[in-house]
Formats: structure tokens, sequence, C-alpha cells
């Protein structure tokens, strides 16, 4: 951000930091709080949505959709992503504050799409996508219930959270209320299934991933004074999402499993934790022995995405080897 920031500038990106962490349902915001927010904070956001929008390329999808929907849009970097992602040029923004989403559209015009603000709909219109952006956390359970069911109406949607254990989990629920309203799962599951994290049993389990910042970030002094004036691991980001459609969707790879979270590395061998095509939570665990560049791959350069895995017949927790489908 040029000039660099002031004092007082930092004083208050501290002070929204701490406004996230506790309750982020007030609807203030200065334009300068917007301005700030939107080069800081809402950059990892954008980050995040990189890393879901990639699943989304890889797995071959790009929205049908004419135009988007912001909902809850803060200074609107999750519409100006897809946006670009995926070529819609209409999109409209809904905030509870007046002043986010007059920031927000203004963005997203310069970013040469044809935005306005609108209301918070009940029945989402055909052709439209719904963008949702880090909103679970600051929802009650019952606002969040009938996010979900507004949601449903929508043809396509793609819904990106902080990948924290009780968000993660809240965006679980939300998902149920899509299948119902006949939506197929782009990304992440592998299946169309109940969510598995979510049956008895799974309770300490979340379904989240990891984006990665960009390289330059770790070379920049602006990003080195924020991480130590807000007190951020700019390594750390992770996330949940989801992506659905009641449109066509894509074919999945049969027998698949998408790697959740990371591995726990022990001496000799790793345990993996991933969602399979047949709706359930698996846990495997690979020998080092047995496929030393797999078992290098997965705990040293972060792979992650889809696996196809050969397991041992009369242990199949066990992975013999596997194959990286993307």
């Amino acid at each position: 951000m040029s000039p660099p920031l002031t004092p007082d500038d930092w004083k208050r990106l501290r002070a929204l930091r701490d406004r996230f962490l506790t309750d982020a349902r007030e609807a203030y915001w200065t334009p300068r709080d917007l301005a700030l927010y939107d080069a800081t904070f809402a950059q990892r956001i954008g980050w995040k949505w990189d890393a879901a929008l990639a699943t989304l390329d890889r797995a071959g999808w790009k929205p049908a959709s004419r135009r988007l929907l912001d909902w809850g849009c803060g200074s609107g970097v999750a519409g100006r992503v897809v946006a670009a992602w995926s070529g819609i040029v209409e999109a409209e923004v809904f905030d509870q504050s007046g002043e986010a989403a007059g920031f927000a559209v203004e963005r997203l015009r310069a970013a040469g799409v044809n935005a306005r603000r609108a209301g918070a709909p009940d029945v989402l219109a055909p052709g439209t996508l719904l963008v949702l952006s880090h909103v679970a956390g600051e929802l009650e359970p019952m606002e969040l219930e009938r996010l979900a069911r507004v949601a449903a109406t929508a043809e396509e949607v793609i819904w990106v959270e902080p990948g924290s254990h009780e968000v993660s989990r809240r965006l679980g629920s939300a998902r149920a209320a899509l299948a119902a309203g006949g939506h197929r799962f782009v990304g992440p599951c592998p299946h169309d299934a109940p969510c598995p994290v979510l049956a008895a049993g799974n309770e300490r389990h979340w379904c989240h991933f990891f984006a990665t910042p960009p390289g330059e970030v770790f070379h920049s002094a602006f990003w080195r004074e924020f991480a130590t004036e807000v007190e951020v691991d700019l390594r750390s980001l992770p996330y949940s999402f989801l992506a659905t459609t009641r449109l066509a969707a894509p074919e999945r790879a049969a027998g698949a499993e998408r790697l959740i979270g990371r591995p726990r590395e022990y001496k000799a061998h790793l345990l993996a934790q991933g969602c399979g095509a047949d709706g359930a939570l698996h846990e495997r665990m690979l020998q080092k022995r047995d496929a030393p560049e797999l078992f290098r791959a997965l705990t040293k350069r972060g792979l992650d995405g889809l696996f196809a895995w050969e397991t041992d017949p009369a242990r199949p927790e066990r992975v013999r080897t596997g194959r990286h489908l993307g």
C-alpha cells in the first residue's frame, strides 16, 4: 500500500483484527478502514479464493452463470477474484454496511465489471452465481440456516470460509441445505453424500485445506511489517470451501479421495485423512519405505488434492502407494 502506513493506520488494523476475532457483525466501516482492510486482510482472503478456484480449475469446471452476487461483500475482494477468474462481467453486491457495498462496487467497476448494489434476496434469479466469503462465523445459527436456504435457490454457489474447526463445521451444516435444494458438489467433495465429517464419532475432525501466498510476499518489506505489527503468520492460510451447481457437474474420478488438512509426519510413516468417493472419511497410513517419493511429496512439498490409493488388502488403512489425480 502506498504511501507507507502511519502508526494510526497500524493501530486501526490491529483494532480490525481484534474485531474479526470477537464479533464482526457490527456494521461500521470508514473509508480509510476499507482501504486498509482491502490492502491487507482482504488480500489474504483473496489468496484463499485463488486456492479454491485452482481446485475448480483442476476439476475442469467454470460457472455457466451470466452474473454474480457477492453476498456480505465487505471490500469486495471475493467478487473481484471470481469475476476475473470466471469472465463474468455483471455483478451485484450486498453488505449490511452501505460504505462497504459502495467500496466494493467502485473496485469492481475499476476492474471492468458492471457492478451495482443490491438488497438481500430471498430467492436467487436464474443465471446467478452466489459468492459467499467469510460470513458463516458472523451469523447466528438461525441466520446461517436461512442463508443456506437462500443459497440453495441459486443455480451455482462458491463459498469460502476460514479453515477453523468451528467455522468449517458450520459450513458443513450449510452443505446439507444445498444438497436438499438439488445441488451437486463440484469441490472439494468427491461425492454428493452427506458430509462424513459431521457423522457421529467424527466430532474432532473438520474439512480444511491450506492456501499458499504468492512467493513475493515473503520478500516484501510491507508484508513483513504487516506480520509483525498485526501479529499474523503469513504462512498460515487455512480455509474451507464449497462449490456447488444445480446445472451440469463435471465427472468425478472413481475411487478418488480428497486429502484433508495436512498429513501428520512421524519418523518412518505418515497419517493422512481423506474424504472418499464412497462418502466416508478415511485415515490412511503410508510407510516411508513403501513409497519414498510420494512420502516426500506429501510431507515436504505439500502435495494435496485428489489421490487414488493402492491399499493393502489385509489392512485397508495402509497405503502401499498412490497416484495424484490433481
